[in-house]
């Protein structure tokens, strides 16, 4: 199953695909990171982190390009410039997600800005040097260790925090679709041109049905992320987060299975969709806290209903 885009959407996407067809090769030096620095400037200057604010577009348009940009072997920080600025007055980023003092942060190195959760609550301020200490990443993300909150955050509660974690777990999960289908297309590439006993690997009708499945589980986890930035509601967004970690295993060991030995070598790019992915897996709380949001939500939905 597949939507189709309207007029605008289609503009939309159009313009960003040629932006973005400049970096679809993986760096020839790249070690265990392809951050680009240069297509993060290029989102920036180019109006597209605002486009969850433009009323043409909204949270829906902000998940097709944080899928699109996933989808290619350079990493920017995406998802929490485009869903999560707008509600906390577009501080200049890119923006960090953490979840915890002391643990690794993606992207804090280069961040401007972060996003600290702590319990109920999230606090929002400007990133110093002094409150990170950047990290040696084989996680294919950029990686530094948060030391101290902002000095000058701002603490959101109520409505305003939950509509911010909200958010994130909308753009792990456009994140996710994304970094499976970049993973997925390499490695169906890869069995096309890979020849064993006198034909290509993709001929073996075995790596043809888990292939076939593996495609399916990426399409249905970018559609979830999709419905969950149209609705922009919690229960939609447990749902997509949910099912983006629970799967993005089986699509991690197919893709390196496939591969093979190459698949375990830094010239072989297929790393910079998978550890991108695993690191994915514990973001947030990974799918427990997922499946327990999910469940608070429905259980809140049916007992108002009851008292309805």
């Amino acid at each position: 199953m597949e939507f189709a885009l309207n007029a605008d959407q289609q503009l939309l996407m159009s313009t960003f695909d040629a932006l973005l067809a400049r970096h679809q090769a993986p760096p020839h030096d790249q070690g265990y990171v392809a951050y680009s620095a240069d297509l993060q400037r290029e989102l920036r200057d180019g109006g597209f982190l605002d486009v969850a604010a433009q009323p043409d577009f909204g949270l829906l348009g902000a998940a097709l390009l944080v899928e699109a940009a996933a989808a290619c072997p350079v990493g920017v920080e995406a998802a929490a410039s485009m869903m999560i600025g707008p509600l906390v007055g577009e501080p200049t980023g890119p923006i960090a997600l953490a979840w915890k003092l002391g643990d690794p942060v993606r992207y804090l190195a280069e961040a401007g800005a972060l996003c600290l959760f702590e319990g109920d609550d999230v606090l929002v301020g400007a990133m110093t040097d002094e409150g990170r200490t950047p990290l040696d990443s084989v996680a294919a993300y950029p990686l530094a260790r948060l030391c101290a909150a902002p000095s000058a955050a701002r603490r959101y509660t109520g409505d305003e925090a939950v509509a911010i974690r909200r958010r994130a777990l909308i753009g792990i999960a456009a994140e996710a679709a994304g970094l499976m289908r970049g993973a997925l297309e390499h490695t169906v590439q890869y069995v096309k041109d890979r020849r064993q006993f006198g034909q290509p690997l993709g001929h073996f009708q075995a790596i043809q049905h888990r292939l076939a499945e593996d495609a399916q589980i990426v399409q249905a986890c970018k559609l979830l992320a999709f419905k969950a930035a149209y609705e922009d509601s919690d229960r939609e967004a447990a749902v997509a987060a949910l099912y983006a970690q629970e799967t993005m295993r089986k699509i991690i060991y197919d893709c390196h299975q496939f591969a093979g030995a190459m698949g375990l070598t830094l010239e072989f790019p297929l790393h910079l969709w998978t550890y991108r992915l695993k690191y994915l897996q514990g973001e947030a709380g990974g799918r427990v806290a997922q499946s327990r949001l999910l469940a608070k939500t429905v259980w809140e939905t049916d007992r108002n209903s009851v008292a309805a």
